[in-house]
């Protein structure tokens, strides 16, 4: 039995920059790994005919082939031609619809659970190639830590990791869709000045702001409630993490922040984590572990990702 864990995700700013002729829209966020992650159980089966039995502890998930799991071995095993089975089951810390991606990180283990498996030793751009097929956040976590996403969230540029910060996170009893929101989103004419630009060279966190917080609060305003509440508290960042129903604030790791009964008490009906970020290396290091314990099933040297080819930049 192999257990992994799958870590989810805050988004530090977003702008909305255009549509594209697809119907997607063309954004700018930088995606931050937290420590706050789902558990993968994963066990051979002896059904060689490739035999795939999805179970998990969410009842509003469907653990079927429309599940981001089963579809990334879907994927992985018609490519590749591969028959084992597996019996998986998943123990979900991570809200479904919350914007902490937490679908998108379950497929992205399980793209890097299945290249070391196997063997295959597929690249970084071919496991994107993968993963961008199953959900538009599914590359950011085949690479972790820091990064500057653009288009549809699948061009990346690998950032150094900031320092470690704390990050509280209220997460409202809502199913937050995303295509709702987007639906629902108006683009401005005027010309965007960037604030992620400015954030990347600064690391002022103070500036960023979400462009889809105004559709969300119109939406669902018992999210943007809850970000009046935290912005009373003395975080350096309050936000809501992509189109919701996630709010957090970022505080320094040595700073007191809330603890988790304050919050608790501020935010009876809603679900409260406290979480720090985590960088690249601890990222990979953490995804998954062997029975007995010992190095990550992914290298216990994997300490970097390699920078992507050209086409993946701005």
């Amino acid at each position: 039995m192999t257990q992994l864990k799958s870590f989810a995700k805050i988004n530090l700013g977003l702008e909305i920059l255009g549509k594209r002729p697809d119907g997607y829209h063309n954004l700018k966020t930088v995606f931050q790994t937290i420590d706050l992650f789902d558990t993968l159980r994963v066990t051979e089966n002896e059904n060689r005919s490739g035999a795939i039995h999805l179970t998990g502890d969410e009842p509003s998930i469907e653990w079927n082939e429309h599940n981001t799991i089963r579809r990334a071995l879907d994927a992985v095993y018609e490519q590749y031609n591969l028959r084992q089975g597996f019996d998986i089951s998943v123990k979900k810390r991570i809200p479904p619809g919350s914007g902490l991606g937490g679908g998108s990180s379950n497929a992205a283990v399980m793209l890097l659970f299945l290249n070391d498996y196997f063997k295959l030793n597929l690249t970084l751009e071919e496991l994107i190639d993968i993963g961008m097929k199953i959900g538009a956040d599914v590359p950011f976590f085949l690479v972790g830590g820091t990064a500057l996403a653009e288009g549809i969230g699948e061009k990346l540029t690998p950032l150094e990791d900031s320092e470690e910060k704390r990050v509280d996170i209220v997460i409202p009893t809502v199913h937050v869709s995303t295509r709702l929101i987007f639906s629902h989103f108006n683009l401005t004419s005027k010309p965007i000045n960037s604030k992620i630009t400015i954030f990347v060279k600064s690391k002022n966190y103070t500036i960023l702001e979400n462009h889809l917080e105004k559709v969300t609060f119109e939406l669902f305003p018992e999210v943007g409630v809850i970000k009046d509440k935290m912005k009373k508290s003395a975080y350096n960042l309050v936000s809501m993490s992509g189109s919701g129903s996630a709010v957090y604030g970022i505080a320094g790791r040595q700073e007191p922040g809330e603890d988790l009964y304050s919050l608790k008490s501020r935010f009876p009906n809603a679900n409260v984590f406290v979480s720090g970020t985590i960088g690249r290396k601890q990222y990979f290091n953490r995804i998954g572990a062997s029975p007995s314990g010992k190095a990550s099933v992914f290298g216990a040297d994997t300490t970097e990702v390699r920078i992507l080819p050209p086409q993946y930049y701005l």
